[in-house]
């Protein structure tokens, strides 16, 4: 089984990913700039943290050589004994370790102070950044999800922010860091000795190299195995979503299989990585260490002839080590931070989409809807199927107050133009009006407010009965959440648990049976008092006695109140005032119940067909 994921990661991977895209984190910069005053601070102490680092390498060496020496060679005053310092007595061991130990501790300090400003930024933009996704993802228009798949979305949300996260509060950090103390080690080295600097400088051409080929495989590994676990992530959702019929197919085994195939692709990726990341260190250890056993081997030789003090090798030496240690880190971080840009690719792919509504805030415009609905030539298809046609120049005019049922078999568009005048999705050609206005101009949060909407399949939130009622309105009292269960035909089941409105429904409703689910769906839309109601199939789940009751309470909504009724029970269509035959995406026929009937067309065989009940 092949997700839309795979594809997707198939096309990107025909995109030539270059090491100079690390400029793609410039995409970062409206997190980073609030914070950028705590960011350079951060930078100023890693850089002062990077210095003492070397400083203190060089009193190791000092230490070293005044210990061989017996305290008897002097260091130069250009070399340590300059400002505050110029009162140590640097060939004395008790001053070098009480010198080593004073920067030890201010270094220690910085670090903390460091860690601390770097981890309070990154969470403040993790937080903004996790904001913004899932605001990002609530604002898509539908035709988004007919693209995507609940655990890719996630997985971006999650796995990829995550993976940011850890860039920017220790990997950044520490990149700055090793390169500062590459290019400082190199300076310092070459103070000591040029000949030295310039035979281990030998090496880095070729780990240099190696580093931007090991890069660029990280990276590519990495957002593979970023969107293959976003894959594994889909069936899971999937399959938790579709628990029931997994267990009423019995197809444990097949859904087993399909999780198992998805992770063993992850690890056969993550497994490439560990043998090129073992490669890599591999590598490092042969080419980095042999070089500095040269390097050693010269410097002996140097210091033998007189021409290298034994203070000086000994720094060069820890000072080699730091080097090595800078370059070898360097290339793993840069892996790491590779693989960081490839999650802010991702990222930023889900933040740039196109969304249909530019903010969210409390306040709403509000509409009057209580005005007449034209559906002018309408013709829609969805984007993945162009060649079928759902609706066919369809014209449809509803009034003021107006029930429209809309009939037809399965396929005919009915649920189309549902999703139409809720703004699910946009015709490809004609209008949609209310009032001569196109509803497309309207401010779509505002829109959507002023209309009811019951669907066929009920998913209830996981919470409590009251919050899933009170959904149709956040501000509702006690008394209006119950006054709109009662009329739903809704109190009774639910006083009749122990907890009453407070009674958790579980996932997706699934503590309640299919009628209560929509008994519930019923009442969050009397709730919110809408102009417009629209009913899919809203009686459909409910016994002959609660159906006669609960249509009772929506006669009784839909007073006043332009609703469009989809409904195969011929209770339900016959007392609309308008019904609509739809064949093949277009009118076939309006009318009442008795006028169609008279007309024996559609809608009369329909009848005898019994494709109402």
């Amino acid at each position: 089984m092949k997700s839309k994921t795979t594809t997707t990661t198939e096309k990107k991977k025909k995109k030539r990913l270059k090491i100079s895209d690390l400029r793609g984190f410039k995409q970062m910069a409206p997190y980073l700039k609030p914070h950028r005053i705590g960011f350079a601070l951060g930078i100023i102490l890693i850089t002062i943290s990077s210095i003492l680092t070397l400083f203190v390498t060089r009193l190791w060496g000092q230490l070293g050589g005044v210990g061989i020496m017996g305290g008897n060679e002097n260091i130069s005053a250009s070399d340590l004994e300059t400002g505050f310092l110029a009162n140590f007595n640097f060939n004395n061991l008790e001053a070098i370790v009480t010198t080593i130990a004073i920067v030890l501790v201010v270094q220690a300090s910085l670090s903390f102070i460091r860690v601390y400003l770097f981890a309070n930024m990154t969470e403040k933009m993790m937080l903004t950044m996790r904001r913004d996704a899932f605001e990002a993802v609530i604002s898509m228009p539908m035709n988004f999800y007919h693209d995507k798949r609940v655990g890719d979305v996630n997985s971006r949300i999650s796995a990829d922010i995550t993976s940011i996260q850890d860039t920017f509060t220790t990997t950044l950090a520490e990149l700055i860091r090793q390169t500062i103390m590459l290019v400082g080690g190199i300076a310092a080295l070459a103070y000591f000795s040029v000949d030295l600097t310039l035979m281990m400088l030998m090496t880095l051409p070729v780990v240099v190299l190696v580093a931007i080929v090991f890069g660029k495989f990280i990276k590519r590994l990495s957002k593979e195995t970023q969107d293959e676990i976003a894959t594994s992530n889909v069936i899971v959702q999937e399959v938790l979503t579709g628990i029931i019929n997994v267990k009423a197919f019995a197809n444990e085994w097949y859904e087993r299989k399909r999780y198992a195939s998805s992770i063993g692709t992850v690890r056969n990726l993550a497994m490439k990585g560990a043998i090129g990341r073992g490669a890599f260190a591999s590598f490092i250890i042969l080419f980095i260490f042999g070089a500095i056993t040269l390097v050693i081997f010269k410097g002996a030789a140097l210091m033998q002839s007189g021409d290298l003090a034994s203070e000086h090798f000994f720094t060069f030496l820890l000072m080699t080590g730091l080097v090595a240690g800078s370059v070898g880190g360097l290339a793993n971080l840069f892996g790491v931070v590779q693989k960081g840009l490839g999650a802010v690719e991702s990222l930023m792919d889900l933040l740039n989409e196109k969304r249909e509504i530019k903010s969210l805030t409390e306040e709403v415009r509000s509409y009057d809807l209580r005005k007449p609905i034209k559906f002018e030539n309408i013709n829609f298809h969805y984007n993945s199927r162009k060649e079928l046609a759902i609706l066919s120049n369809l014209s449809l005019e509803m009034k003021v107050g107006e029930q429209i049922a809309l009939v037809g078999p399965s396929g005919a568009g009915k649920s189309t133009i549902a999703s139409l005048l809720l703004r699910f999705e946009s015709p490809v050609s004609g209008s949609i009006t209310i009032d001569g206005k196109d509803i497309s101009e309207m401010d779509l949060r505002g829109f959507q407010k002023r209309i009811g909407y019951v669907p066929q399949e009920v998913i209830l939130f996981g919470d409590d009965i009251r919050s899933n009622i009170a959904y149709g309105k956040l501000d509702a009292t006690d008394s209006e959440i119950r006054d709109a269960a009662k009329r739903a035909n809704a109190i009774d089941f639910i006083e009749s648990f122990p907890e009453g409105f407070s009674t958790i429904v579980g996932e997706r409703g699934i503590q309640l049976s299919g009628g209560q689910r929509q008994r519930i769906a019923i009442a969050r839309a009397i709730l919110r008092d809408p102009d417009i109601l629209i009913l899919d199939e809203a009686t459909s789940a409910l016994d002959s006695v609660s159906e006669t009751e609960v249509q009772i309470a929506l006669e009784e909504l839909m007073k006043g109140r332009s609703t469009l009724i989809i409904a195969h029970r011929l209770s339900t269509i016959k007392n609309a005032h308008r019904i609509v035959v739809l064949a093949k995406g277009s009118v076939a026929e309006t009318g009442s119940h008795s006028k169609l009937i008279e007309n024996k067309g559609p809608y009369y065989r329909q009848i005898q067909s019994q494709d109402f009940k």
